[in-house]
């Protein structure tokens, strides 16, 4: 028996397939209007803060989009900077998710610099898991990934389906080169 839910993921998966080979070569402000058209409030930005491109993008998308950022702790505080500065100067809202646990905590817990000791424990606590609660909420979301970062992003779709979150993932930027960004 199908649910509702299930119907509503395999439309959301033809949805993407179909828009990523319709939008292949649409600007990344093309690619996100349409997903701020389509999706609405269930779409998102997540950021790193590493640049704002995509943010800047989605505040002419789409004002007041929810720009995720992902606080691990172990942020720079030129990254907090940014994040701080996006929020002040760009049309957008920003949403900033911790983990569960500080980093103080998560050394209590598991013992100082886990990140040495155990790269995946500490990233499944302090990105992986954050990031699937955080995304609840939305039916798709933005990235800035680039094809031109490593051999395994050679194939990123502008517009694709997130198997593992079961949502539409949208790479606007996927097409242009380090020298674009800048």
């Amino acid at each position: 028996m199908t649910t509702v839910q299930d119907t509503r993921l395999t439309e959301l998966k033809e949805l993407a397939e179909r828009a990523g080979r319709d939008l292949e070569d649409a600007s990344a402000l093309e690619i996100l209007t349409w997903a701020a058209e389509t999706f609405g409030k269930k779409f998102c930005v997540t950021s790193s803060m590493e640049d704002a491109v995509v943010a800047h993008l989605a505040s002419r998308a789409f004002p007041g989009v929810d720009v995720v950022f992902l606080d691990t702790g172990y942020h720079f505080e030129e990254t907090i900077g940014t994040r701080d500065a996006v929020e002040a100067v760009m049309d957008v809202n920003v949403i900033t998710l911790t983990p569960r646990q500080s980093v103080a905590e998560q050394d209590a817990e598991y013992g100082p610099k886990l990140h040495d000791r155990d790269p995946d424990l500490c990233c499944a606590l302090r990105k992986v898991k954050p990031l699937e609660e955080g995304l609840t909420a939305y039916e798709a979301w933005a990235t800035g990934l680039r094809r031109d970062e490593s051999p395994t992003r050679a194939n990123t779709p502008v517009v694709g389906w997130d198997e593992k979150r079961r949502k539409v993932k949208v790479s606007p930027i996927a097409r242009w080169t380090q020298d674009d960004v800048d």
